[in-house]
């Protein structure tokens, strides 16, 4: 058995997978990366991930995000006009919030800094690299801008050597958690690059799935060229899958065609949300029961990705759930532990 667990990217929405974790964790004996082999997370997702492959546990992460969820989100100072803008800025930031909605700041620059995050990220991880975790193997989506490419961060779980896994995990997670109109994209140790793996594989689903084909494919770190596509049994793979909130979109376009100022205040809700679905879709089909995914309705348009005043309420909606099912995923994913993974990529 290959057991999968996969924590999708939604900001502080993610509280709900925390308090889902926690509760389950509350029942076992030992923390969760002892009974998973394969840990993903993409963006808010990919903390938790990375703290939970580390060692942690589910109530270190709501601590985190109790002690650090306001200072990542706080807002920023208004920008100050230069020369001529001086006179006219105030009265044009008045107008854009008035009928766009929108603080005029953010058409300019990104809408949180940046250290507040970097901060946190040191704090939760210190130095620790990628090569560091051992306790579970670890995947983060994320995107290199300088190079036009998707990536994946991940521990030296594979035969591949890279350079990457001597990174430090807290500017992994920034690079991956760096949204667009959110934060600034994050340079990395090789000189590119990178943003939030939201952008290509908000629910790290198929991505683990298809990670876990690699690993099953290099069972015990014996691969050679010869062997690397060798068959694997997928009826061994179980994932347990949260997400971050799914939202129902129903739009009704002005008139017979509408534009940009139509399309883009909608565009990236309705592609968030036809993205996670259509990774879902084929997990369902190739994994049946195997696939354990869990989710909650947006029930109000203040549940936004940014908003810290939803945390709590959303913990306990998450340890509802989990108290709800764990007898159901007992059986399935937390009766025996796993082993700790060789990091084959350092060899």
């Amino acid at each position: 058995m290959f057991r999968i667990l996969t924590l999708a990217g939604g900001g502080l929405r993610g509280a709900y997978g925390i308090g889902f974790l926690k509760e389950i964790e509350s029942q076992l004996d030992g923390p969760l990366s002892d009974y998973f082999d394969l840990i993903a997370g993409t963006s808010t997702g990919g903390i938790t991930a990375s703290a939970l492959a580390y060692g942690l546990t589910a109530s270190d992460m709501q601590n985190f995000y109790n002690t650090h969820g306001s200072e990542i989100f706080k807002a920023r100072p208004k920008m100050k006009a230069a020369h001529i803008g001086r006179v006219c800025y105030p009265a044009i930031r008045k107008l854009v919030d008035m009928f766009v909605g929108q603080n005029s700041d953010d058409f300019f620059r990104a809408r949180y800094c940046p250290h507040s995050l970097e901060t946190a990220m040191l704090d939760a991880f210190k130095d620790v690299s990628l090569a560091d975790i051992r306790n579970c193997r670890l995947l983060i989506p994320a995107v290199n801008l300088t190079d036009g490419k998707t990536c994946v961060f991940r521990t030296p779980h594979l035969v591949t050597k890279r350079p990457e896994y001597q990174w430090k995990i807290a500017d992994v997670i920034v690079s991956a958690a760096a949204a667009p109109t959110y934060f600034p994209h994050k340079t990395m140790p090789d000189g590119k690059s990178y943003v939030d793996g939201g952008l290509w594989a908000n629910d790290p689903s198929l991505v683990a799935m298809a990670e876990a084909a690699r690993i099953l494919r290099c069972q015990d770190g014996m691969c050679t060229k010869e062997s690397y596509g060798s068959a694997f049994n997928s009826n061994d793979i179980h994932m347990l899958s949260i997400g971050t909130g799914q939202s129902a979109h129903s739009l009704s376009p002005p008139g017979h065609e509408a534009g940009i100022m139509y399309w883009a205040k909608h565009v990236a809700g309705v592609m968030g949300l036809l993205q996670v679905q259509g990774a879902q879709f084929p997990l369902k089909v190739a994994l049946g029961e195997r696939y354990r995914q869990f989710d909650f309705e947006i029930r109000e348009k203040s549940w936004t990705l940014d908003n810290v005043d939803m945390i709590e309420e959303l913990f306990e909606l998450g340890r509802e759930e989990g108290r709800k099912q764990f007898d159901s995923l007992k059986d399935q994913f937390f009766t025996e532990k796993t082993q700790n993974y060789e990091p084959y990529g350092l060899l």
